[in-house]
């Protein structure tokens, strides 16, 4: 077990520790959190997305249940995250969507291979797919309009409400971490393969995206040390105690099979996926409390995971 969960988290720890070393040596300037933030927001994250939704089997995307039982459990912490924001802690809208995202979004990407192939064999990664296409379908592009509707209004704009979400939906619409991976899930469905030669040639800015959202957020940490506030326990709390109970109960609500309820309540137990911090840092709203989020959830996973791991062998 300590081998598995070394496995998702070495790799996780190792990399914001290069880029909290680099930010305490002073080798970066200032405005290097800045520039990653957008190479990842813009390039390598959605590459990445696009890449993993791409290569699903197109059964893979219509189980119904199961991915009912994923999106009740994500998207239910999202909006909790979203509510606690906006009417317990009294934070803008903005900063309210990225408590959401922090809470709501699991690091599928980088924990869950291993931990899912230790309890369920190679079949668990269906969960990290399914997961992401969830996320990347409906919690980022939820997100990025909602950033956009709630963006400063620019002096002399006198746009109605009802121009203002469509030119919030349209800016979001343009952004390539929410129709690249959208196009990647269309191809899926469509039995669309892509050429080698682009496959090849997208993977390499794809695999970017892990490393350097990583050595960003240790970037970021370096600059802004973590602080425990509120926002920060109740994060915790959501994501690594209230995700997984609520993933579970919802595999059990729609009657999954026993393999298939563990990969479901097995993805709540991860930690808070980077992205959070990154958007946060690239927006300019709730950066320290998404970083100090992912920093904390991805020590308090080694818990988590644990617990998980024991939970899941006696359903």
């Amino acid at each position: 077990m300590i081998t598995t969960i070394l496995s998702g988290l070495l790799p996780i720890l190792f990399c914001a520790c290069l880029g909290w070393i680099g930010g305490r040596l002073n080798l970066f300037g200032p405005r290097a959190t800045t520039t990653l933030s957008s190479f990842v927001v813009t390039f390598a994250l959605p590459l990445a997305l696009f890449l993993a939704a791409a290569h699903a089997r197109p059964e893979q995307l219509t189980d119904a249940a199961y991915a009912a039982s994923l999106a009740a459990g994500l998207l239910g912490t999202y909006f909790l995250g979203i509510l606690l924001g906006r009417f317990v802690f009294r934070h803008d809208l903005r900063a309210s969507v990225l408590e959401g995202l922090s809470c709501g979004f699991p690091n599928m990407a980088y924990c869950g291979p291993p931990v899912l192939i230790a309890a369920v064999g190679a079949q668990g990664l269906l969960a990290v797919i399914v997961g992401n296409l969830i996320v990347t379908v409906i919690m980022l592009p939820l997100t990025m309009v909602i950033l956009q509707l709630a963006a400063p209004a620019a002096v002399g704009n006198n746009d109605s409400e009802i121009q203002l979400v469509e030119r919030s939906l349209v800016g979001a619409l343009k952004q390539s971490l929410v129709w690249l991976p959208v196009l990647g899930a269309g191809l899926a469905i469509g039995g669309v393969h892509l050429p080698d030669l682009i496959d090849q040639s997208v993977e390499q800015i794809g695999q970017a995206a892990g490393g350097a959202a990583l050595f960003t957020l240790g970037l970021m940490l370096a600059q802004n040390p973590v602080r425990l506030g509120r926002d920060v326990l109740a994060n915790i709390g959501i994501k690594n105690i209230v995700q997984p109970a609520l993933l579970l109960a919802a595999a059990l609500a729609f009657r999954l099979e026993s393999t298939l309820a563990k990969e479901v309540f097995l993805v709540g137990v991860m930690p808070s996926a980077t992205a959070a911090s990154v958007l946060a840092q690239r927006y300019g709203a709730y950066a320290q409390e998404a970083a100090a989020t992912t920093a904390v959830s991805t020590l308090f996973s080694i818990i988590s995971i644990s617990l998980g791991l024991v939970i899941a062998a006696s359903l």
